[in-house]
């Protein structure tokens, strides 16, 4: 695993933590009013499924904020196992919807987007672990 110095070569990471947590946070209620405008798109199952991710990603980056807010960085591997977790809940949700045929590229790029969010937030959230501890 890389560990990177600074975060987009002139902020600390303590900065890039904070920008990963509150981008975390957005994409995340975004996510969720998408999923509640697909409704009628998918079954109740493939749903619940993406709210659960949901929620569990939003728990992940709360953790994190926790951490940053209160200088614990003893909390920041907890982050980084709940992040990786939700990236698995979502990823079932992506692949019960390939399943069903529909070929949905906008959902498939989301797809890619989020795993390259997910190995940013590991990647800066580790780094800053490694720098503190």
């Amino acid at each position: 695993m890389p560990i990177i110095k600074k975060f987009c070569y002139c902020f600390s990471l303590r900065t890039g933590a904070f920008t990963i947590a509150y981008a975390g946070l957005t994409m995340d209620l975004l996510d969720a009013i998408a999923a509640i405008y697909t409704e009628n798109h998918y079954c109740g199952d493939i749903i619940l499924l993406a709210m659960i991710s949901t929620v569990w990603n939003i728990l992940s980056e709360l953790v994190l904020l926790t951490a940053l807010y209160r200088d614990n960085p003893h909390l920041l591997p907890v982050h980084l196992v709940t992040c990786l977790c939700g990236l698995i809940i979502e990823m079932n949700s992506h692949m019960l919807i390939a399943s069903l045929g529909v070929t949905d590229y906008i959902l498939m790029s989301y797809a890619f987007f989020l795993i390259a969010f997910v190995t940013a937030d590991v990647v800066i959230v580790l780094s800053y672990y490694h720098s503190e501890v």
